[in-house]
């Protein structure tokens, strides 16, 4: 199940439909589904389900292997599917120029949403755990997997909290992607992350960056209450009442205190494209001009502190330092 327990670390196991500590017997959760959906687990805002559902619906209407073959081709942001693109991922397999292909490896997907990277690790062979504190992006993640043709005995799919499950130090990859700015205790993150690691594991972490011009705008509180951009986006469900994108040297301190090496901190040149992404369709003259513009002048002339993402790569530091 590769999960443990908070009181003696031994690992937890279902009995009867309810997940247990197999060493001291401590009740968890239980499993419904073949998901593990763990105690006091909620999603109290319900933002996936008022956002999501049914713009995922229209996007993955009749979606099945082939289809998901042919948007695994599609890499870049003027090009992207659009169920990827409205979620927030700028670009596929950003981490593979860095650390190679994912392949046969044991990876934690924390917070993983519905988009195209669980069912492409499970398409490289890899063995995943897979979580989400809204059941139904684990339930709607899982529906995707099974229409893709995946292999469901690869997966473990569960219902939980970041903050607060635990797990062995058997992983080869955790990835976090556009998840830790729903999070506020992200340090209580980075430490169980850093214990799940292998001792040569890697982290792999993409985030909006708070500074990107026009995520400010719209997430500030500054010009509140006259902010009509940041109401039209709440009030239908763009962004969460109250959510805040990264300010990322914040973040690389937390990663350095939890006992992280930064081994790559790389920008997203996005600039342009990233504002027009909810206007501007995939695959047509307009988004190409604009990716090429962002590619050969806005990349060129736009700091990197206000590059619309960051993409980050992570490895155990010290053992011995302080985390």
């Amino acid at each position: 199940m590769m999960f443990t327990c908070s009181h003696c670390s031994h690992e937890l196991s279902a009995k009867d439909d309810e997940v247990l500590c197999s060493g001291c017997g401590t009740k968890y959760g239980r499993m419904e589904d073949g998901i593990v959906i763990f105690d006091d687990c909620l999603d109290k805002h319900s933002f996936f389900e008022k956002q999501a559902i049914e713009r995922l619906d229209r996007f993955y209407k009749g979606y099945d292997r082939g289809q998901f073959l042919e948007d695994l081709k599609k890499v870049d942001l003027w090009q992207m599917d659009e169920g990827n693109k409205r979620v927030g991922i700028a670009k596929k397999f950003w981490w593979e120029p860095h650390i190679g292909k994912i392949e046969n490896k044991l990876i934690l997907e924390l917070g993983c949403g519905v988009n195209y990277i669980v069912p492409y690790f499970m398409e490289c062979d890899n063995k995943v755990v897979a979580f989400d504190i809204c059941r139904e992006s684990v339930e709607y993640s899982k529906q995707i997997l099974t229409a893709v043709g995946a292999r469901m005995d690869n997966i473990t799919y569960a219902v939980a909290d970041a903050r607060e499950v635990r797990f062995p130090a058997e992983f080869d990859i955790i990835n976090i992607s556009n998840v830790l700015h729903h999070i506020d205790d992200k340090p209580a993150v980075f430490k169980r992350a850093y214990d799940a690691l292998k001792p040569d594991g890697k982290l792999i972490i993409v985030e909006p960056n708070y500074y990107y011009p026009p995520r400010w705008i719209i997430e500030t509180d500054v010009f509140d209450p006259i902010n009509f951009v940041k109401k039209y986006f709440v009030d239908n469900d763009l962004i969460e009442k109250g959510e805040k994108a990264i300010i990322f040297n914040n973040m690389i301190g937390q990663l350095e205190n939890a006992g992280f090496t930064i081994d790559v901190c790389e920008k997203d040149d996005n600039y342009l494209g990233y504002f027009t992404v909810y206007w501007v369709k995939e695959m047509t003259g307009i988004a190409r001009a604009i990716f090429l513009a962002d590619s050969h002048l806005f990349t060129k002339i736009m700091p990197r502190a206000i590059a619309p993402f960051q993409y980050i790569i992570a490895s155990k530091g010290d053992p011995t330092a302080t985390h």
